[in-house]
């Protein structure tokens, strides 16, 4: 609640979810192999990706200005992470109506 009191209420809601078909996962198994046979591969084929994904967000600022962002990492019953994210807008790139948008 102190992050939405210090810089308003989240604009945007994202799930970054592992793909068990990611090359860099299949060439790291097996044959007969599934990912979640390797779940040390999945975690950091998953992690550095994911850095990657806020890398572009956050600090290259692709489609706009975060100036918060929060994000939980959880694993699903069948072993693949997955992350949800909350982005924070600077008010100038924030979408305040359906014209804005193209």
């Amino acid at each position: 609640m102190s992050i939405v009191h210090a810089f308003g209420c989240p604009d945007h809601f994202i799930t970054f979810t592992c793909n068990p078909r990611w090359a860099e996962i299949s060439a790291s198994l097996l044959p007969h192999q599934h990912a979640g046979d390797r779940p040390e591969v999945v975690s950091r084929v998953f992690h550095l990706k994911f850095a990657q994904f806020l890398d572009d967000i956050v600090r290259q600022q692709i489609f706009a200005t975060v100036v918060a962002d929060v994000h939980v990492i959880e694993f699903q019953k069948r072993g693949l992470p997955h992350a949800h994210i909350l982005f924070i807008l600077a008010d100038r790139d924030k979408l305040r109506d359906a014209d804005v948008i193209d």
